[in-house]
């Protein structure tokens, strides 16, 4: 998977940039009352979503991935983001260090282990009074056909072991059997991209 993310470095925001920029702000806009908190993006990418974030005036940014390819273009720019190259299911942060953590189109493309060890550590993360937003696709009775048309093309076109696992992830129910009732509760869920993309809010419990 790694290689994968080195060969699409470059060409990943050129590629989405359009079918992303609308979700990018939708994020940024349900986040706007809280540019005082402390935000980890836990698998970062490019870090696009954080540099919109850093343009609109928020301050307490942290950006983390394992690829060092898609770090390096997360540091272009001049904004405050800290940057860390960590394994997102095992970070080095302390218990409750974050207001809020993202995770943006990161869960359907890593495999069940992987997932389980990426929302424990979310969790572990987050603080009490704070809250996980989740962008990444929703396969379900409110999505459009040509929704999960294009969505398949997309993953299918990626190929590999990425397009297996999002296989699996959509078999699996997606994030309704990977958010546990006892560790989250979901109190938000909006879409875009014909209902096929969900952007999801949790409170810790």
């Amino acid at each position: 998977m790694k290689k994968e993310y080195v060969s699409s470095a470059n060409f990943y925001d050129p590629m989405l940039y359009l079918a992303l920029k609308p979700i990018r702000e939708a994020v940024m806009n349900e986040l706007l009352p809280y540019k005082n908190s402390a935000i980890l993006d836990l698998c970062c990418g490019t870090g696009n979503q954080l540099k919109l974030l850093s343009k609109t005036g928020f301050k307490d940014l942290h950006c983390l991935d394992l690829s060092e390819e898609m770090l390096k273009i997360a540091g272009k720019g001049n904004h405050p983001i800290k940057i860390y190259a960590q394994d997102a299911t095992k970070t080095s942060f302390d218990d409750a260090s974050f207001d809020i953590v993202m995770l943006s189109f990161a869960i359907h493309e890593k495999d069940r282990e992987t997932q389980e060890k990426l929302l424990e550590e979310v969790h572990r993360l987050v603080r009490k009074d704070g809250f996980v937003l989740i962008v990444d696709f929703a396969f379900d009775e409110k999505t459009t056909l040509i929704g999960k048309m294009g969505i398949v093309l997309v993953e299918w076109i990626a190929g590999g072991e990425h397009y297996r696992n999002f296989r699996g992830y959509i078999e699996n129910d997606g994030l309704e059997s990977l958010l546990k009732a006892d560790k989250f509760e979901r109190i938000k869920d909006m879409r875009r991209t014909f209902n096929g993309v969900t952007i999801a809010k949790y409170r810790k419990r």
